[in-house]
């Protein structure tokens, strides 16, 4: 991340963190009760990111991949077939569809669909994850989305990033909601 855009963050930051206090001790009924005290959480700077993406060498997931490498971040991706990492399309220019390569990229065989494969790219260290999973049932199976959905949750707090959801960002939710929900599979 930038430093104009950090110190951005770090500025809107402090002016919600002001205006809830300020609404709190106005007695404004605008802010909830409570006795657990706010958590804002703060931005971690590309340079120290660990960013694991899952359906990383799809479109969305490859197009992560590259802009997160972009901000000098560390990547890791879980693949079903590495060879399958290539630069996208767009951002990729000249170069698409070339095979991706980083020295901040690391492409791990496995499946999200298997608690172990996902244990382990998800560790402690882990900062962000991207979820970006698709794909069509007969090449990835009709219970992949929620059995890798269970496997991150699981893996996370196994790692004991489940806290205060500080690393959780997940790019496809709206869309595998809306899909789940589209064909009545929402539990």
């Amino acid at each position: 991340m930038s430093a104009p855009l950090t110190s951005a963050l770090s500025s809107r930051v402090n002016i919600v963190q002001a205006s809830v206090r300020a609404r709190a001790a106005s007695g404004s009924n605008r802010v909830a009760r409570s006795s657990k005290p706010i958590v804002v959480a703060k931005a971690t700077p590309a340079e120290s990111s660990n960013v694991v993406v899952l359906g990383g060498t799809g479109g969305t997931g490859s197009e992560c991949v590259v802009q997160a490498l972009k901000r000098g971040a560390k990547v890791t991706v879980l693949a079903r077939d590495p060879s399958k990492m290539t630069t996208p399309p767009g951002t990729g220019g000249a170069a698409e569809g070339t095979p991706l390569s980083d020295p901040n990229l690391t492409v791990v065989k496995g499946n999200v669909s298997d608690a172990a494969d996902v244990a382990k790219v998800i560790t402690k260290d882990t900062t962000g994850i991207v979820v970006s999973l698709g794909g069509k049932t007969k090449d990835v199976g009709a219970t992949m989305l929620t059995d890798g959905t269970t496997n991150v949750i699981n893996a996370m707090k196994a790692a004991g990033i489940d806290k205060d959801g500080e690393c959780f960002f997940s790019l496809f939710w709206l869309f595998w909601l809306f899909w789940l929900s589209s064909y009545g599979q929402l539990v």
